[in-house]
């Protein structure tokens, strides 16, 4: 006669089988160097960064003061970026009026990374691809079926110069929509 066990009992026996294999689990795996090494072409993004950015809106172009905080993890693996927009009143001190968070990483195939972001709320699962000169052109498609890009540049050293446009679903023409210019903090990272 078999005799089921009670779900307790199947529960202990399951985490006795278990026990053993998480604990080879638990060990921190080490980040696989081709992961490191894709990432170093935009490597140069860490640090802080600050400056001014102009956003396309409703009632016309509107100038905030931007900051960029950017970090590497997982051996630079990672590439976390935290964005902040600020009303230009008081030298840049006012009120949040943009904040922003995102962390790219490799994608799935060789040249393919990915943008994991986060602004006002909203997730975007975006695409990416890095030049051998460090720019960066990452974006997304709209639920609507238009796109959004962003293309991120280094024109100088210290400098990075990001532009955004968006073009609605079935159209050819891109629009403008955000531009910004940061300079590097002093005692910046690179």
């Amino acid at each position: 006669m078999f005799i089921r066990p009670a779900p307790l009992e199947m529960f202990l026996v399951l985490l006795a089988f278990a026990l053993p294999a998480s604990g080879a689990l638990a060990q921190e795996a080490p980040v696989p160097p081709e992961a490191i090494a894709a990432m170093e072409p935009i490597g140069w993004l860490a640090g802080q960064w600050s400056g001014e950015a102009t956003i396309q809106g409703p009632g016309g172009p509107r100038t905030i003061q931007q900051t960029e905080d950017v970090r590497t993890a997982l051996e630079g693996a990672l590439l976390i970026v935290e964005g902040t927009g600020r009303d230009p009143a008081a030298g840049g001190g006012g009120p949040v009026v943009y904040r922003a968070f995102g962390v790219f990483s490799i994608g799935d195939a060789p040249g393919r990374y990915r943008v994991a972001a986060w602004q006002g709320g909203r997730f975007v699962d975006a695409s990416a691809e890095i030049a051998v000169d460090g720019t960066v052109t990452w974006g997304f498609d709209t639920p609507d079926g238009g796109e959004v890009r962003y293309v991120i540049r280094r024109p100088e050293r210290d400098v990075w110069h990001e532009a955004g446009s968006f073009r609605a679903a079935g159209g050819d023409a891109w629009r403008p929509f955000f531009e910004m210019t940061l300079r590097r903090k002093a005692g910046g990272a690179r």
